[in-house]
């Protein structure tokens, strides 16, 4: 129980860290009341985390894994609500806005109540920060415990190459330092393409931050090209690009660069899904545009290009009100829920799990023709055994189940049917613009059925909304996990 209470410690005061830019950044605004508010709050905090911290770190040791999964669930539970409280100070927010709010941002889904319009500077970067911090978190969760434990038929990952000392554990923050460097060097490459294409500073450090983590925040009101342009666009596109892809498929690009797609199937389905609709949202944005090239054919696919990233990587960022619409939105559904890469920051159920349960499927047809055949099923160079197969399907008819209990209770509580179902899947995939996006799609007639989340109706609709995007983000199965009460009875 000391390392649970010890790895939840650590991650508040990962928040508590990121109180000193935002300080920062507030002070140069001349936000005087919001730098003091922080400063108080990153004081109060640290005294004590410092003194849990020391007080558990001599007893702390290597722990069974059912209270490593423990931890993480309490990692995800607890650290929003800190954050929420931090919310209710900041912001002035009423608990349960300010909660929804800290769980959009540390889950990445983006799902925000703040009126963007008049929010100070500081407190806007510490909003965007925490959506960074939470992409490191999912990846720390997958790569140190998820996909070690084998959950939902993620492949045991070697997380010692991501380890700057492997024989730390989970409570060292050495353990992180090589996966953090990693998660660093692309915010900076965003940070710095956006600067060359004329971002000012503050929104480029806040849009890489964003993009890294494929996050759903905008730091500012109006459409994203006329904040930033079409060739700062694109570079958050190639950044949302990057955090599709598992973190072992990155460390390639410097080192074997030829072999960066051999025996990876899974980055070249979503390389190849990024690239088809991108096509697709061209073509369609040619279309409405009159089917003229008035605008050029270069401009309509920088936009599809970024659209088609942002889908891949459950991001749910428009450049412009409208485009994301241009498709059916059962096909956007579809794209968010199934996500991208197994090892990143993007939501949904993965294309690795797709793509087993489609090769488990065929062999399967196979067999009633060939009876007697056996066969090794592989999906790019992993090896797809029963029992890994047997995971997938239980988490597929889990998220599914999830998805279509969410979308349920909200109709109950707050929307129409479809908007139920759109805002469920966008809560689950941590994708949660995408319901803003599909909005318009609504007649004048129904729209008062697809409430924006600043106007939800009922308090436990947030509460809905708030599990929905934990479930999403922790992989579903170890909650239920951690729910087993006659594993902890019988303890």
């Amino acid at each position: 129980m000391a390392g649970a209470i010890f790895l939840i410690t650590m991650a508040v005061s990962g928040l508590l860290a990121l109180l000193v830019p935002a300080i920062l950044v507030a002070v140069a605004h001349s936000e005087v009341a919001l730098a003091t508010d922080m400063l108080l709050l990153f004081a109060v905090g640290s005294f004590v985390a410092v003194a849990v911290i020391t007080a558990l770190s001599g007893r702390v040791k290597k722990t069974e894994r059912a209270f490593t999964y423990l931890a993480l669930v309490g990692v995800w539970a607890v650290t929003p609500l800190i954050a929420g409280l931090f919310y209710v100070v900041l912001a002035e927010l009423p608990f349960l806005p300010a909660w929804f709010e800290a769980v959009g941002a540390l889950t990445t889904s983006g799902a925000t109540v703040l009126v963007r319009e008049n929010a100070p500077a500081g407190l806007l970067f510490w909003r965007s920060s925490t959506e960074w911090y939470g992409g490191f978190l999912a990846l720390a969760s997958i790569v140190h415990v998820l996909a070690p434990a084998g959950f939902g038929g993620l492949q045991t990952s070697d997380s010692r190459m991501l380890s700057a000392n492997p024989d730390h554990g989970l409570f060292r923050l050495e353990t992180y330092g090589t996966l953090a460097l990693q998660y660093g060097i692309i915010t900076g490459l965003v940070f710095f393409g956006l600067m060359v294409f004329g971002v000012n500073p503050l929104n480029a450090m806040m849009l890489s931050m964003i993009s890294a983590a494929t996050g759903g925040f905008l730091p500012f009101t109006g459409p994203l090209e006329e904040n930033i342009g079409r060739g700062a666009a694109t570079v958050m596109a190639l950044g949302l690009c990057l955090g599709t892809m598992s973190v072992f498929w990155r460390r390639n690009i410097l080192r074997r660069p030829k072999r960066i797609f051999q025996n990876n199937l899974e980055a070249t389905i979503v390389v190849a899904v990024i690239l088809a609709l991108t096509i697709a949202y061209a073509a369609r944005i040619l279309d409405v545009s009159g089917g003229s090239m008035r605008e050029g054919l270069l401009a309509a696919l920088q936009e599809g290009f970024f659209t088609a990233s942002s889908l891949v990587a459950t991001s749910g960022i428009e450049t412009r009100p409208g485009v994301i619409a241009l498709l059916p939105s059962v096909v956007v559904l579809a794209i968010i829920f199934v996500g991208a890469g197994v090892y990143s920051t993007s939501g949904g159920v993965k294309v690795f799990r797709i793509g087993a349960m489609w090769v488990y499927t065929i062999a399967e047809l196979n067999r009633l023709i060939y009876p007697n055949s056996v066969d090794r099923h592989r999906f790019g160079d992993l090896l797809i055994d029963p029992k890994s197969m047997q995971a997938i399907w239980t988490y597929f008819i889990i998220a599914v189940l999830v998805v279509g209990t969410g979308a349920m209770l909200l109709a109950l509580t707050a929307t129409g049917f479809e908007a139920a179902i759109v805002m469920s899947v966008s809560f689950f995939s941590n994708a949660s613009p995408v319901y803003d996006a599909l909005r318009p799609l609504a007649s004048e007639a129904t729209l008062q059925d697809w409430p924006t989340f600043q106007e939800l109706p009922q308090k436990i609709t947030y509460v809905i909304s708030i599990l929905l995007m934990t479930i999403g983000r922790l992989e579903v199965l170890v909650i239920f996990a951690v729910l087993n009460i006659r594993y902890w009875y019988n303890r």
